[in-house]
C-alpha cells in the first residue's frame, strides 16, 4: 500500500513539474517555483526532486533525471541516494567515467549503501574491469545483501559474453 501511494505521489509530482514547465529546452521550466501562486505547483524539497528524477530515470529520460538529482543535491548536499541515482542516470547516458565520482560520493556518505555498491560494480563491468566488479560483489555478499545476487547475475553475463 505504501509503495502504491509513493508511486502515485511520484506520478503527480512528475505531472506537476511537466505542467509547470514550458516543455521546451533549457530546463528553465522544471523549477516549479517561478509562479506567483500561493499553492506549490512543483517539487520544492530535495525529496520531491529526487522522486521526480527517479520517475524520469525509470522512464529513460536521463537528461531530465540528471537535472532533478542535481537539484536535489543542491538542496541537500549529503543526499547519498540522489548521488547514487545521478551516477546511474549519468552511466545510462554513456558517461561511465563521470558516474564513478557520483557512486564514490554516495558510498562516502553511506558506506553500507547496497544499491550504490551494485551500480558501482555494474559501472566497473562497463569499463571491462571484472576484478573491481567482483570486489563490490564480495562486499555485498559479506553483508548478506540481496543486491549481491543481482550483481552476480551481471558478472555472470559479462563473463559469458567474453
Amino acid at each position: 500500500m505504501k509503495r502504491t501511494i509513493l508511486i502515485i505521489v511520484s506520478i503527480f509530482a512528475a505531472v506537476a513539474a511537466f505542467a509547470a514547465g514550458s516543455g521546451g529546452g533549457g530546463g528553465g521550466g522544471r523549477s516549479g517555483g517561478s509562479g506567483s501562486s500561493s499553492a506549490s505547483t512543483g517539487p520544492t524539497s530535495a525529496l520531491d526532486w529526487y522522486n521526480v528524477g527517479f520517475t524520469a530515470s525509470n522512464q529513460g529520460r536521463y537528461d531530465e533525471a540528471i537535472q532533478d538529482f542535481t537539484t536535489a543535491i543542491s538542496l541537500k548536499g549529503d543526499y547519498a541516494e540522489a548521488y547514487n541515482m545521478l551516477g546511474f542516470s549519468t552511466r545510462k547516458k554513456g558517461d561511465v567515467s563521470k558516474a564513478f565520482g557520483y557512486y564514490e560520493t554516495a558510498l562516502k556518505l553511506k558506506p553500507n549503501f547496497p544499491e550504490a555498491r551494485e551500480y558501482y560494480g555494474e559501472a566497473w563491468l562497463q569499463q571491462g574491469n571484472l576484478a573491481k566488479a567482483v570486489q563490490q560483489y564480495i562486499i555485498l555478499e559479506k553483508a548478506g545483501n540481496k543486491n549481491a545476487k543481482e550483481l552476480l547475475e551481471k558478472i555472470s553475463d559479462f563473463v559469458n559474453q567474453s
